[in-house]
């Protein structure tokens, strides 16, 4: 973890079950010790939320339209110190409280406020996560073997909610987008946060393909002539996946693919689009742009459209019929089939 940086951790407990419309709260008063164990910790929960594609991601609405938000920025105007870190997360327990109060479906857990930098960029993050029970076998001394024993853990891979607040400009709110069939009970933590012009990382990612799509195809850095479409498209796919925090900043795009040029960012200032600043990609969304998949019957095909712009592969819309150009492909079939 030599690129995670904690400054300051603390948490606090919701209590609420479910099938009632209380809630209260255990806060803690002094942030948790900065081990080891809770470096551990954050970092595997960032990388939990880092593995979810489809974020929702928007822009914090302004301090005088929430509690949160406020609490949040007097705490940044104090210059994120640590007194200040633990008012803010118990005030923002406070506005939690009241607003799961007559909220019935909701349930409590553990709700850990965590200042921190992972690859250099600074985040709050707030991850809300339950106990779950496990096996696990333990020494019998009396009978001279081992013997199982249930436990209770943390369950960090099925975090209940989270978001991350990312410092600096652009959509500095990220969340982790529930199912449908949760998103009445999770509402609640989307409003507590308080999320402006909300979208999908899937919206967002097919929003700048459809842009990038209308830009002049950029010059390889190594040859100094024009790619192909194809190769841009890897180029792009390659950009996106090492891209940090997978997140894709207009600036950063322009620079890597144009130089002193700024085609994408003269073209979203033209447009006004929601794109602004960057974005968290999604990665899968970025994939099924470019890369083709399809199957029936036992038969299935996975190519590229850049398969089909160079005629290796070649559809007849009116017969039905695909056709695949490839002698290579063609004899490694032909060898199988007649083993």
């Amino acid at each position: 973890m030599d690129q995670l940086i904690v400054h300051h951790l603390i948490v606090h407990e919701l209590k609420k079950q479910p099938e009632l419309a209380e809630a209260d709260l255990l806060l803690s008063s002094q942030p948790l010790a900065i081990t080891e164990q809770a470096i551990d910790l954050i970092g595997r929960l960032d990388q939990t939320f880092e593995r979810k594609s489809d974020l929702l991601q928007g822009f914090l609405v302004a301090p005088d339209e929430g509690l949160f938000p406020a609490y949040y920025q007097n705490w940044l105007e104090e210059g994120r110190n640590r007194p200040g870190f633990v008012t803010f997360s118990q005030s923002a327990m406070d506005v939690l409280k009241d607003n799961l109060q007559g909220v019935t479906g909701a349930k409590g857990g553990y709700l850990l406020f965590v200042d921190y930098t992972m690859e250099e960029q600074r985040m709050l993050g707030i991850y809300m996560i339950r106990n779950t029970e496990g096996m696990v076998f333990v020494d019998d001394e009396e009978q001279d073997a081992l013997r199982l024993q249930t436990t209770a853990y943390l369950d960090i891979q099925n975090m209940a909610m989270a978001a991350r607040l990312l410092a600096g400009k652009g959509r500095n709110v990220q969340m982790i987008r529930h199912a449908r069939t949760q998103s009445s009970i999770s509402q609640y933590f989307t409003d507590w946060v308080g999320i402006d012009r909300a979208e999908t990382s899937s919206e967002l990612t097919y929003n700048f393909l459809e842009m990038v799509e209308e830009l002049p195809v950029p010059k390889d850095r190594e040859t100094g002539f024009a790619m192909n479409d194809g190769d841009f498209e890897k180029a792009l796919v390659k950009y996106a996946a090492k891209a940090p925090q997978q997140t894709i900043r207009v600036e950063d795009f322009d620079a890597h693919f144009y130089g002193n040029d700024k085609p994408l960012q003269e073209m979203l200032a033209e447009q006004n689009s929601p794109i602004d600043q960057g974005f968290r990609v999604d990665r899968k969304a970025l994939r099924n742009q470019f890369y083709l998949r399809a199957g029936v019957g036992g038969i299935s095909i996975t190519c590229t459209k850049d398969h089909f712009r160079n005629g290796q592969v070649h559809i007849d819309e009116a017969s039905g019929k695909i056709t695949i150009n490839s002698e290579e492909l063609a004899s490694l079939l032909l060898d199988q089939y007649g083993e």
